[in-house]
């Protein structure tokens, strides 16, 4: 009960970009991979091991950002982008390891690998969250 307590309360605690009338590129991106934590969560919760391998697929097959967004992001974080992108490949590659460790029924190694997706999407949002959805908000 008391990791289901832990990955509900870190679940909740995901921010997504905040939204305006219409949702930008990016914002659409976040929202769809904030749901496929959600389906990862559920599928362990569950004991669903498959639709936890298909929420992992989904965040390791995310949408690109569209470049002109790309463009806005990198001129407002300038030096740090290349830190930002590092926050996506782990996601991405720990999306991978969690597909696959779910696909081969290995539970103790998605769980682990769950952890550690949380945590990178979470020291992300902390340092990135704020300024990327305000310098978007400000566009056209």
């Amino acid at each position: 009960m008391q990791i289901r307590a832990l990955i509900s309360v870190a679940l909740l605690s995901i921010p997504t970009l905040v939204l305006t009338s219409e949702p930008t590129a990016l914002q659409q991106i976040m929202q769809d991979l904030s749901e496929n934590l959600i389906e990862i969560s559920d599928g362990l919760l569950n004991h669903d091991l498959a639709l936890t391998a298909k929420g992992a697929k989904a965040i390791a097959e995310h949408p690109k950002i569209p470049p002109e967004q790309v463009k806005i992001v990198a001129q407002e974080l300038g030096p740090e982008m290349p830190v930002f992108k590092q926050f996506d490949i782990r996601v991405h590659n720990l999306a991978l390891e969690i597909n696959a460790a779910a696909t081969a029924g290995d539970r103790e190694a998605t769980v682990a690998g769950f952890h550690r997706l949380v945590d990178g999407c979470l020291a992300c949002h902390d340092a990135y969250k704020d300024r990327v959805a305000a310098v978007l908000e400000n566009q056209p």
